[in-house]
């Protein structure tokens, strides 16, 4: 019996371990992509200013007549 109590025992251990890792990389995963999303966030800012401020220089350069 007691080989059997022993078993159930490593049994329950080894499911909590299962469990705990898997949590951990499923927060490891959602880390990644809200980091993905930032950086997407931040390229599309840093572009959407460099248009701005082409935009702006085009349109306070003066007209160019041929």
């Amino acid at each position: 019996m007691e080989y059997f109590w022993g078993s159930v025992k490593l049994m329950f251990f080894i499911y909590a371990l299962a469990a705990v890792i898997s949590l951990i990389m499923a927060w490891i995963i959602r880390f990644i992509f809200v980091g993905i999303r930032m950086q997407k966030n931040h390229a599309d800012a840093r572009n959407g200013a460099k248009a701005e401020a082409l935009r702006q220089r085009r349109d306070a350069a003066p007209e160019r007549t041929a």
